[in-house]
């Protein structure tokens, strides 16, 4: 009767955890085709998959979406205070150069939308959809900012923050800005 037991509820524990798997196909196809080797200067950056959260709830988009102009990524989370230090700056900063050929995205490292979604949170907002963007990018530390050029490839992978002037001075240096 123990063994009988046991039996069953080895069972059931595989089937209830074989089926509780929250990962999408979206996220199964990713974890298959992006090359989690992490980056370089000069590399081109792969096809990561983010959840867009500014006003649109579960949209799917990528750093490839914004080819043609230079992507400034600011990399942060709700909890970290050293973040919100830097938003004000780098609000500035996106004021400064809205009629350059660069798109600000700040990509937040949280895991639950709620803990720093709301009306204070202006530009583009994405979230991480799994560890795929925080391994290739060689994500330990945040704030954290990122340049890719044109093309997608990096630039900077620690560039200078936001309440730093020299920053405004590096982005207006870029050829075709």
């Amino acid at each position: 009767m123990l063994k009988t037991t046991m039996i069953v509820v080895a069972s059931l524990s595989a089937l209830l955890f074989s089926g509780n798997s929250k990962e999408t196909s979206v996220e199964a196809k990713q974890k298959t085709t992006v090359d989690t080797t992490r980056l370089k200067v000069g590399d081109e950056v792969p096809d990561i998959v983010f959840r867009d959260t500014t006003g649109h709830v579960g949209n799917d988009m990528r750093l490839s979406d914004l080819k043609g102009k230079y992507v400034l990524i600011d990399v942060w989370a709700s909890w970290c205070y050293p973040c919100r230090i830097q938003q004000p700056y780098l609000l500035a900063l996106e004021e400064k150069m809205k009629n350059k050929a660069i798109t600000f995205v700040r990509i937040s490292i949280d895991t639950h939308e709620w803990r720093w979604k709301g009306p204070n949170m202006p530009g583009i907002q994405w979230m991480v959809r799994d560890k795929v963007f925080e391994q290739v990018f060689g994500i330990n530390t945040i704030p954290r900012f990122i340049l890719l050029d044109k093309s997608g490839r990096v630039l900077k992978l620690n560039a200078t923050m936001p309440s730093h002037p020299e920053l405004e001075q590096e982005l207006n240096q870029l050829k075709g800005i």
